[in-house]
């Protein structure tokens, strides 16, 4: 009858089919198998990394790339420096200024930029400061602590205009950004200098920003959309190019989704829409980030300045900062 076969030919194309289903089964086995490599990524607790961590996760891009991405929840920045140099986590978002520093004690450690997103100044919409020069005197919070890059950065703003060392003619008061906005809502303080997320929380409460980390830059005669936060990890750490094209996969994802944003948004903190706007506005504002030679330019720039405002800072920018490490290159 048509439609039927014999036996044997039977027996060999239902062997034969085995055969391809067994083949399928052991590449699938071999692309989980070749999945397994985990990637600790140190996350703050109030950071925006979070964010992009959970988008890589939902759509399994990390899977895709080949590891497999868990998160260190850390308590600060100091928090990250350590935990990435006693080998806790494998990648850490910090500054390039500590690149520098640490590789030029020897720590091959590289930097590969993620965000051109600055915090600012921030003050009552009433206050009387309009400039650096009016925080003479003042009362003033500083996020991250006393080597964070923002606040070298502002410091050699005012040393270069209006020649002042803020360090030392205001009453500096360092600490985490969530309780400085507390105490600057609170009247302890005159102004804060914040990172760009809390930022955006005070100006939709009603503060003002009265000038940006990347004015700053400008005034330096630096590229404004220098990436001075980035990706943090041993230059010998084979996994990092798969990371990055699964963060690049991550970050166009929320550019073109409003409903990415809708699934991030119990990440973010934000208690109204106003603020969620601003923080959605800010991070992918913060997606233009210099061309790499640019990003060298700036770097080297900013350390010179650094060094001028005798700020405690390396003069030159050593070879190996910036990935990927180009033979001879910053």
């Amino acid at each position: 009858m048509r439609g039927l076969m014999p036996r044997g030919m039977l027996g060999r194309r239902a062997l034969l089919a085995s055969g391809v289903m067994l083949a399928d089964m052991t590449l699938a086995a071999a692309r989980v198998g070749a999945q397994t490599t985990e990637l600790r990524l140190g996350v703050l607790q109030f950071g925006t990394v979070q964010w992009v961590a959970d988008v890589i996760r939902r759509h399994g891009l990390d899977r895709r790339h080949g590891f497999t991405l868990t998160g260190r929840t850390l308590a600060n920045t100091d928090a990250g420096r350590i935990s990435l140099m006693a080998g806790a986590n494998d990648v850490v978002l910090l500054d390039w200024p500590f690149v520098v520093a640490q590789r030029q004690a020897g720590n091959r450690l590289c930097f590969a930029p993620f965000s051109s997103a600055t915090g600012g100044i921030m003050t009552p919409a009433d206050s009387i400061i309009r400039g650096l020069g009016d925080l003479r005197g003042r009362r003033l919070g500083v996020a991250g602590g006393p080597a964070d890059k923002s606040w070298l950065v502002v410091r050699a703003a005012a040393h270069a205009q209006p020649r002042i060392d803020l360090a030392s003619e205001a009453t500096c008061v360092y600490g985490a950004p969530p309780l400085l906005s507390a105490k600057l809502q609170q009247g302890e303080l005159d102004a804060v200098l914040t990172y760009w997320n809390f930022a955006a929380k005070l100006e939709a409460a009603g503060f003002r920003e009265v000038i940006s980390v990347s004015d700053c830059l400008k005034a330096l005669d630096i590229p404004p959309d220098l990436g001075m936060v980035g990706w943090v990890f041993a230059e010998d750490y084979k996994p990092i190019n798969d990371f990055l094209a699964a963060v690049s996969e991550a970050e166009q994802m929320l550019a073109d989704s409003p409903a990415e944003w809708d699934a991030v948004r119990p990440l973010m903190n934000a208690d109204n829409d106003g603020v969620f706007r601003r923080l959605r506005d800010r991070f992918l504002h913060g997606r233009q980030i210099a061309e790499p030679d640019a990003q060298v330019r700036g770097a080297q720039r900013l350390l010179s300045v650094l060094h001028q405002a005798g700020a405690e800072a390396n003069e030159t920018l050593p070879p190996g900062v910036f990935w990927p490490v180009r033979h001879g290159s910053g």
